[in-house]
């Protein structure tokens, strides 16, 4: 029998996002060790403490940079596994029961192949027999990587289950509303603020509501807020693969809602924005990019946490102000807020609402 190996990436970290992502791997984990058919866990962390009294095998980070596909390579020469299943820290935890044993058990006939969150932008997938990508600096461009060395790519269905990453305190005010949460993550998001994320959660179902989207939406985010939200949006999708394509480092990103800062100050951006919904999901690496800085990840995250007394970048310093202020709800973060992040925002805003209440047309019968 082919040896299926489940590797987890936990990054670590005393901050929010670190300690989420941490709990968040623990829950799955232990699921993972469940399955009849995984063979062996492991954990690849800077700290293997934290994993003292779980059944996985830890293989703690060696000292210096971090690459994602030296450090895969690395694991795979050492575990040699058959069948591969990997995720990066804070992915994959929301996956139904269902969806998960049909991720760990599914055995296409072509070979290779992998089956993936997200083509392109992977955050956890299948590989079959495992690939060496020890050139990648990061594993979301895996996908591209594994077709061109000739696998047949599967896709999972696109939800929050397979699309949620913990990458920023935006989605996790998000995620601090799901009731369904393992108890540990529970623990850790019980101080993350949600007032704001719950009115998003109150104008995507009402019909007389407008949302604004900004940032790096993908086409099949907007179909699905057209599709499953009551409320109207008006969607700006822009520099969709900054990071990937080098963009970002070269300088070369341009945006749309950077050019509408000219001429204006940063409260009369944000009040310009805010005049034209009811709440405002705003992915600001476009426009940190578009003006030029890139703050350490302490002030990012502060700064989607509204909080402007940790950021010492003064534009951001002001943007996050202007928005803590602002007279609708601004949810901020990066490109997980507008893609996993809206999925489970939409999901959570039907929990308890009539879904009858959505105007949406029934098929024509054939």
């Amino acid at each position: 029998m082919p040896r299926t190996v489940a590797f987890l990436f936990d990054s670590g970290g005393p901050d929010l996002v670190g300690r989420a992502r941490t709990a968040a791997a623990q829950a799955l984990l232990r699921r993972l060790a469940d399955h009849p058919a995984v063979d062996e866990t492991v954990i690849a962390t800077p700290n293997p403490g934290h994993w003292e009294n779980e059944p996985v095998a830890v293989a703690p980070d060696p000292p210096g940079p971090w690459r994602f596909g030296a450090r895969f390579t690395e694991l795979v020469r050492k575990f040699k596994p058959d069948r591969l299943i990997y995720f990066s820290a804070g992915s994959g935890f929301l996956l139904s029961e269902p969806l998960l044993d049909r991720l760990i058990t599914a055995e296409p006939t072509s070979s290779p192949y992998a089956v993936l969150n997200n083509f392109y932008s992977t955050d956890f997938g299948l590989l079959a027999p495992p690939a060496a990508v020890g050139d990648l600096t990061r594993d979301n461009p895996i996908g591209a990587r594994l077709w061109q060395a000739g696998y047949t790519c599967y896709e999972l269905p696109r939800s929050a289950g397979t699309l949620f990453d913990i990458d920023t305190p935006g989605e996790l005010s998000l995620l601090a509303l799901d009731t369904a949460l393992p108890p540990r993550l529970r623990e850790v998001l019980a101080t993350v603020p949600t007032a704001r994320a719950q009115g998003l959660l109150d104008v995507l179902v009402d019909a007389d509501k407008e949302l604004v989207l900004l940032g790096r939406v993908g086409g099949h985010l907007a179909r699905f807020v057209e599709r499953e939200t009551a409320c109207r949006a008006r969607i700006l999708s822009e520099e969709r693969g900054m990071e990937s394509s080098g963009r970002a480092e070269r300088g070369a990103v341009r945006s749309l809602i950077g050019a509408l800062h000219h001429g204006r100050t940063v409260p009369e951006l944000v009040e310009l924005l805010s005049q034209f919904g009811d709440a405002v999901v705003w992915d600001t690496r476009v426009l940190m990019a578009h003006f030029g800085f890139w703050p350490p990840p302490a002030e990012r995250f502060a700064s989607d946490l509204l909080d402007p007394l940790q950021v010492t970048n003064p534009t951001l310093r002001e943007l996050t102000a202007a928005c803590a202020g602002a007279s609708v709800p601004f949810l901020l973060g990066g490109h997980a807020l507008v893609s996993g992040g809206m999925y489970l925002a939409v999901e959570l805003a039907w929990v308890n609402t009539d879904r009858a209440a959505r105007f949406r047309p029934l098929p024509f019968p054939d």
